[in-house]
């Protein structure tokens, strides 16, 4: 794993849920859209435009499913969430035990950080 972006092992805190992973997959998302959008507009094969467009598609289509158990995962512990949004993280927090999914959609969301963060630092052409 990257060192810019530590490893979690399970349980995790919530409060790296809540205020890491989550705006770390938001801007890393925005950027990824940012770019395909960039790379669409400019595209003048059809056979790139097509590819292009299929990758916006499957992102989209990833991010759908990490957003969807992320949410649950914030569900099931809305009162600590809500504890920590109120005072900034102060308290509310706790050790979380992930299900599978939400697991994955959490190794996910690192996953297109780290992406992200290596086409940031030239170490890769595209961020997704």
């Amino acid at each position: 794993m990257s060192s810019t972006y530590p490893h979690y092992e399970s349980p995790i805190q919530l409060y790296d849920v809540v205020f890491i992973i989550i705006p770390r997959l938001d801007r890393a998302q925005k950027l990824v859209n940012k770019t395909l959008d960039t790379l669409i507009e400019g595209a003048t094969d059809p056979k790139d435009l097509t590819k292009r467009l299929e990758q916006r598609r499957d992102f989209t289509l990833e991010l759908q499913a990490i957003h969807t158990n992320l949410e649950y995962l914030l569900e099931r512990h809305r009162p600590d969430v809500k504890e920590l949004l109120r005072t900034g993280g102060i308290s509310g927090n706790r050790a979380i035990e992930p299900d599978e999914m939400e697991q994955d959609a959490i190794e996910r969301a690192k996953e297109i950080y780290r992406k992200v963060v290596e086409f940031q630092t030239g170490r890769r052409n595209v961020p997704f």
